[in-house]
């Protein structure tokens, strides 16, 4: 059973080595999951759920009633896609299972699904706010890696979000007729326009330098973000932190293509 506590301000939680995933014996070989099983491993009624799942929007445009195997010869039942699994489990009551075992296991999926949304959702300069870890000063190299690792992934997911936004527009380098300057337009059509700035100049940077290195210098780049600036989102970027990174990541550049640092402002 899971039993959350606090000991020392620290927050504890068990470990389970058999996720709920695997303990409701999903095949990783389905790309579908009947609901019913699952309703039934959980000790949950099928037809309710299902009813449910049809009028929740992302779940249902991820169903489709497919012929299951049974003992008794082939049935069709409603079947989720697989990878939409985990937002089923997480829109779940964990009341409402039967199984001690079953819900003490939703509810350490649940817990961690809310912790991985937030580290990796939350805006810049917000604290972690994370029930699973303990406050910043409490945290162990493990716990701080993990921190560390999420704020990476999260500017790995926002910057390729972003460019295929900016792609989208239409990356001509050339000004237009009346010498607008192309960039300008495309960042306008994104609701934060600083964030476009920091994610263009990001991808220059790094494609110029997988240039000379032939490897994926972007995780040399959001380490180098996180690290020296502490920059975990780019959502509500301060305009200090903004653009203490951006003059980084342009005196990066200009090492990198040989141009001379320009001399200090008197």
């Amino acid at each position: 059973m899971l039993c959350p506590y606090y000991q020392k301000g620290i927050c504890v939680n068990w470990f389970y080595a058999e996720d709920i995933l695997a303990w409701l014996g999903n095949d990783p070989n389905r790309t579908y999951v009947p609901i019913a099983e699952l309703c039934e491993a959980l000790g949950m009624g099928a037809v309710r759920e299902e009813r449910r799942l049809r009028g929740h929007a992302v779940l249902s445009a991820g169903a489709r009633r497919l012929p299951v195997e049974t003992e008794t010869g082939d049935v069709v039942m409603l079947c989720l896609r697989v990878e939409l699994l985990p937002l089923w489990l997480v829109t779940l009551d964990a009341g409402q299972v039967v199984d001690p075992a079953g819900r003490a296991r939703l509810e350490l999926f649940q817990r961690e699904a809310a912790s991985i949304l937030w580290q990796t959702a939350r805006p810049q300069g917000f604290d972690s706010g994370d029930l699973l870890l303990p406050t910043r000063h409490q945290q162990g190299p493990a716990e701080q890696a993990y921190v560390g690792s999420m704020a990476m992934a999260t500017l790995a997911r926002q910057q390729m979000l972003i460019e295929r936004q900016l792609d989208g527009v239409g990356s001509d380098a050339a000004a237009d007729d009346q010498g607008n300057d192309p960039w300008a337009r495309q960042s306008s059509s994104l609701d934060d326009p600083a964030a476009a700035r920091l994610a263009q100049t990001v991808r220059r940077v790094a494609q110029s330098l997988a240039e000379r290195t032939r490897r994926n210098e972007y995780f040399g780049v959001f380490s180098g973000l996180y690290r020296n600036f502490s920059i975990s989102s780019y959502r509500r970027m301060p305009s200090g932190r903004l653009y203490e990174a951006l003059e980084w990541l342009e005196r990066w550049y200009g090492d990198m293509i040989g141009e001379p640092e320009p001399p200090p402002d008197i």
